[in-house]
């Protein structure tokens, strides 16, 4: 894989909806699913078998394994057709302990001759990672609160981020009040009822902040805003000089020896693949 062109990729263009920890749309066809069982794949009649093998294969060969076997139990093949949504990250139940990854293998599809494909697939694979890392138990504490108050962790759909943990970290380094006030309106008011709304509202919270987020997709929410920010870490270069708060976010990373640690392991599985 070429890092120029990626972080032109990262950079130029908005990934069209990419990702969502949330279960697939009614438009979404399941293909088949395949339990994972400490990082081995459980083989099952199902027609798609071969192609959900290859995947968790390269998924597994890229990715560290103690966390990809701690947590990642079932993979899911679903497709609603290319360049949609590309793969998803949801939990397997309520104390976040068991995540289930979602792959379309019409966008990532790594038998490919086609390295922009090649290149998405990856980026794709990467961004889900982010998800399982800043989103898994040891981050958040389940719950049922959804208020989000003043000066208190972060509160995800998985409960309420610890107060150490990347992503609140990460929302009180970024998101200021007004921001992620302004994003909490757009969720509350546009978002629980009408979807196209909602996307135009969180398009225009992008244009106002535009040197903010790596993508458009990145102001979806702060969960997407550090995954697109952790892909832009792994995938480029460090900034020596940011000029930006996308560039910043990239560089936050850098405070946590084990992602720096990821981030050379990824580096260094995905170049067979260059």
């Amino acid at each position: 894989m070429k890092f120029s062109f990626l972080i032109t990729f990262l950079i130029g263009f908005a990934m069209p909806h990419p990702t969502d920890p949330h279960p697939p749309g009614r438009d979404s066809q399941t293909l088949g699913s395949w339990e994972i069982r400490n990082g081995i794949f459980i083989e099952s009649n199902d027609e798609e078998t071969s192609i959900a093998r290859y995947n968790w294969s390269v998924f597994y060969s890229i990715f560290p394994k103690r966390i990809t076997q701690k947590y990642i139990k079932r993979l899911v093949l679903m497709t609603d057709g290319e360049d949609e949504k590309t793969g998803a990250l949801g939990a397997l139940n309520d104390k976040n302990t068991e995540w289930q990854l979602v792959i379309d293998p019409i966008d990532v599809d790594f038998t490919s001759k086609d390295q922009t494909r090649i290149n998405q697939s990856i980026y794709t694979l990467v961004h889900e990672f982010g998800h399982l890392l800043t989103l898994n138990h040891t981050q958040i504490t389940p719950g049922k609160k959804t208020n989000q108050k003043p000066n208190e962790p972060y509160v995800t759909i998985e409960g309420t981020t610890n107060k150490r943990s990347y992503l609140n970290k990460f929302v009180e380094e970024f998101w200021d009040g007004t921001l992620l006030k302004e994003w909490d309106y757009i969720q509350r008011n546009f978002c629980y009822t009408e979807q196209k709304s909602c996307l135009e509202k969180l398009y225009g919270l992008y244009k106002d902040n535009y040197n903010d987020f790596i993508t458009d997709y990145a102001a979806e929410s702060p969960e997407e805003d550090i995954a697109e920010s952790w892909t832009a870490f792994v995938l480029g270069k460090k900034i020596e000089d940011p000029q930006t708060v996308s560039e910043l976010k990239i560089n936050f990373f850098y405070q946590f020896e084990e992602l720096v640690y990821y981030r050379k392991v990824i580096r260094k599985n995905i170049k067979k693949y260059e």
